[in-house]
């Protein structure tokens, strides 16, 4: 046999009996909604149509949306039985829309029908089990800072640009804290990138845990941090911050048997006394962060 003759064989694979697939390997399809237009903190965003699912503006509705047009609970998606998935609307302001078409009464929807809530689109589909769960791992990954788990600076900034909206909207206030870690410079010089690096996660998960429903956090570069805090006046947003500082003070944060001691200096601004426009509020915390650096560190400023 030539060598082109043996560059031409094609191995043919056929698929295994059913019954000697592994159980794990099995995959069943499955119903969801994706978010496929609104803020960006929202696309690409999944949840599985395996119960009721509210749709709307609401914090504990099953498929949260930051949309100022959306109703609390706008709309409602539920299996029916016998693989039928029924929308309903929960007498919303501005109605809810598939493909354009506004429903009056319950409406059974259609592989790859579009919702319309507010200014948010939502894909009603089928998928394989396997495949959604790729497609969640990947937003994930595109959502999350692997260093500290925190948000995404690019997922953050729209959260920020809509909490700001929102508080204007409803005449409420809203705090912004700047944070940046002191001694993590000495840290990395003395031990390794790889001590400041476990310095700077450690301290971002510690402020996602103080933080907890009252706001929400993110790596703004290298050892700074930013977060805001919707509804909270300054006092209270300085009061979050000494809660951070001092919690990270006292961590005794240690790695290979070695002790860390960074600390963390904070600037505290608010809305609307410190600025109307996010820029303006940014700047006026970052003004606040130098005043805790230049008082010596490891304090809070406004």
């Amino acid at each position: 046999m030539s060598i082109r003759d043996k560059w031409q064989i094609k191995t043919i694979q056929r698929e295994p009996p059913a019954d000697l697939i592994p159980s794990g390997a099995r995959s069943r399809r499955i119903a969801f909604l994706t978010i496929i237009r609104g803020g960006k903190r929202d696309l690409g965003r999944n949840v599985v149509v395996n119960r009721p699912i509210i749709i709307g503006r609401a914090e504990d509705a099953d498929l949260p949306l930051q949309d100022l047009v959306a109703s609390w609970r706008h709309a409602r998606v539920a299996p029916r039985g016998n693989h039928r998935f029924v929308l309903e609307d929960l007498g919303s302001t501005n109605g809810t829309h598939v493909d354009g078409g506004l429903i009056s009464d319950p409406w059974t929807l259609r592989e790859g029908e579009k919702i319309f809530v507010g200014d948010t689109v939502v894909r009603f589909s089928m998928a394989d089990e396997m495949d959604l769960g790729f497609q969640d791992l990947v937003s994930q990954l595109v959502s999350t800072d692997p260093l500290t788990g925190l948000e995404s600076k690019r997922m953050f900034d729209d959260a920020l640009d809509y909490a700001l909206e929102a508080a204007r909207a409803h005449g409420l206030t809203l705090s912004i804290l700047m944070m940046d870690m002191d001694g993590v410079k000495i840290v990395n010089d003395t031990h390794g990138h790889l001590f400041g690096a476990h310095c700077i996660g450690e301290t971002g998960r510690l402020i996602a845990r103080i933080l907890g429903p009252r706001g929400e956090a993110c790596r703004f570069g290298g050892d700074e941090f930013t977060a805001f805090l919707p509804g909270l006046v300054k006092r209270d947003a300085i009061g979050v911050g000494e809660e951070i500082r001092r919690a990270l003070e006292s961590a005794g944060l240690a790695k290979d048997g070695i002790a860390l001691r960074p600390t963390i200096s904070i600037g505290v601004a608010s809305f609307p006394e410190d600025g109307q426009k996010l820029l303006e509020l940014v700047a006026a915390a970052d003004r606040a962060l130098y005043r805790a650096k230049a008082a010596g560190r490891n304090c809070v400023s406004i």
